[in-house]
């Protein structure tokens, strides 16, 4: 009974403690949450990583929202947030005293329960088998916990470690960047600033030499302006001790010969205007006969080509118009209607130049084998009154300007020097029409009167063909324009080199023919002192941009004829096309 009694009681007692126990399981099961502080004062380990050392250690503190921890958590909860995480360096961690804490609170009921059974029981008797068995379960599950705390711990710990060593790494990667970023930035800025400083260094070098080239520029040319001045001073004194006159410096002898020509050629048309054409228009039956002459002739004119046979036909039926009109029985009428027909033709001959010469160079040529014909044929004064007609269109044929006389007014001027006076006309225009005058001129010297004679068919007896022909139109007037147009005031015209690369275009190859060396001396000088130097038609600020542009492109293409020469030797390359007839 004793004994039962005994058990039971100790039965009853570990049935009371079994609720206690479960209760402490229950209590003893973690309810919060691990949280890592800070503190400053506590040194870290041997084995801990370096980055620690320079950085607060975390702290694991296990924050719970249970009021009955003990009365130190409760303390730490109630210090300021800012003191919270500072501990003496003596003091345990808030993981420690919790631990501890845990173990007290699991052991104090398993105590009680252990010592109120040793109390209950008598001496010399063991326990009975119920308490051994809840002792151990007890123990279990104790062990139990303490595993799971570790493994969690372990855990928590490694994760931590983890979590702190890639924090440190990304910062010293970061680190490591910007050194980088900085150590780039100053190899930029130094690189700069040493290319700024060799800048600076070639433009203060580039400076200095620039200075010292305008400076022997300046010298040198102060030199040669001396030096040309002096030149100038022996040439005067030399030219008027031998009063000898060079081309491109002017001579007397050469400008007012021309302008004796020019008042000739004035008077000449001045007689056709002012005594043939008005007789002519008074009187019916000579206009109706004129009239008649004019539609046979314009037509025929308009129709030249530079082949032989068209040239042939041509020359033959106008030259038998001009006879019919020159065979009139009454002396005075024959004269009038014969200089009327003369100068529709002359007006027929130009005009064919201005348009079609102007546009084609190579028409220039049937046109003049057609006049030079006609005038081997015995029309010499056809040569009279189209020299007389192309003076009074283009000037330029006789490598003269015009002076304005005193109380002539613009446009009676502007007509003597060919311009149009009703209607616009560009620089261009002018210009082409001009060099088609000239063309046909041109055309004109250069011919071969030997090959024109066998086209017309009248012999070939050239000091007798000679005869017939007009001064003006003779081949030694190549040189004289040659000279004329090298001799001031008439190099300062703005046509003159549009005027120079038709002339040699035309008869450039005839004109080196025939003066041989003369020629090249004076197209060296003209490509020399000329172009080279300048003194031919030099531009100025004065004229307009339009004629400054045509005196540019004009001068270039003169520039090129001559540089063709000076290399071949010839002007063939440059030569206009029509030179010979066509079969």
């Amino acid at each position: 009974m004793a004994l039962s009694t005994c058990g039971a009681g100790h039965s009853g007692a570990l049935d009371s403690a079994a609720p206690r126990t479960a209760a402490v399981a229950q209590r003893q099961r973690p309810t919060g949450r691990y949280v890592y502080e800070s503190s400053s004062d506590e040194e870290p380990s041997s084995s801990a990583p370096v980055p620690w050392r320079s950085a607060s250690r975390r702290r694991l503190r296990w924050d719970t929202s249970e009021q009955d921890l003990t009365s130190d958590s409760e303390s730490d909860n109630t210090l300021p947030p800012d003191l919270g995480a500072i501990r003496l360096a003596n003091e345990l961690d808030p993981w420690d005293r919790w631990e501890q804490d845990c173990r007290r609170r699991a052991w104090r009921p398993a105590a009680k329960q252990n010592s109120s059974v040793r109390r209950s029981m008598t001496p010399g008797r063991e326990l009975t088998p119920a308490v051994d068995s809840d002792m151990h379960e007890i123990a279990n599950m104790l062990s139990h916990f303490q595993m799971q705390h570790k493994e969690t711990e372990q855990k928590e710990r490694a994760a931590f470690e983890r979590r702190n060593a890639d924090l440190w790494e990304g910062i010293e990667k970061a680190v490591r960047d910007a050194e980088t970023r900085a150590e780039h930035e100053a190899e930029q800025l130094a690189a700069a600033r040493k290319r700024q400083e060799q800048a600076k260094a070639d433009a203060k070098k580039a400076r200095e030499l620039e200075m010292a080239r305008i400076a022997e520029e300046k010298k040198a040319a102060e030199e040669r302006k001396a030096a040309e001045a002096a030149a100038q001073r022996a040439r005067a004194e030399q030219d008027k001790a031998e009063e000898v006159f060079n081309t491109m410096r002017g001579g007397e002898h050469v400008w007012p010969q021309a302008a004796r020509e020019y008042a000739h050629w004035q008077e000449r048309m001045r007689y056709v205007k002012q005594d043939i054409l008005p007789q002519v228009k008074a009187n019916a039956d000579w206009r109706k006969q004129c009239f008649a002459a004019k539609r046979a002739i314009t037509p025929k004119i308009g129709q030249l080509t530079n082949e032989r046979q068209q040239i042939q036909r041509v020359t033959t039926e106008v030259a038998a118009i001009l006879t019919q009109a020159r065979s009139v029985p009454d002396k005075h009428a024959s004269t009038v209607l014969y200089y009327w027909m003369l100068n529709h033709l002359a007006k027929s001959l130009i005009r064919q130049a201005e348009q079609e010469v102007a546009a084609r160079q190579e028409t220039a040529f049937p046109l003049a084998r057609t006049a030079l014909g006609l005038m081997l044929l015995g029309h010499d004064t056809l040569g009279e009154v189209l020299m007389a007609r192309l003076v009074k269109k283009c000037p330029f044929v006789l490598a003269y300007v015009p002076e304005r006389k005193a109380g002539v007014d613009e446009a009676a001027y502007r007509k003597t020097l060919g311009l149009k006076v009703d209607g616009e006309e560009t620089v261009h225009m002018y210009a082409t029409r001009m060099t088609g005058i000239a063309a046909l001129y041109f055309a004109c010297l250069q011919s071969s009167l030997v090959s024109v004679a066998e086209t017309i068919s009248v012999g070939a007896n050239l000091p007798a063909l000679a005869k017939h022909l007009c001064a003006p139109f003779r081949p030694d007037r190549l040189w004289t324009w040659s000279v004329r147009c090298t001799t001031p005031p008439i190099t300062q015209q703005p046509l003159l080199p549009a005027l120079w690369s038709t002339f040699l275009e035309v008869a450039g190859p005839a004109y080196l023919q025939r003066f041989g060396t003369q020629a090249r001396k004076l197209l060296a000088m003209l490509f020399h002192a000329g172009i080279q130097q300048q003194k031919l038609a030099p531009v100025t600020e004065k004229e307009e941009v339009s004629q400054r542009n045509a005196i540019k492109a004009a001068s270039v293409r003169l520039r090129l004829i001559l540089e063709s020469w000076e290399q071949r030797g010839n002007l063939d390359e440059y030569a206009s096309g029509g030179l010979c007839m066509d079969s």
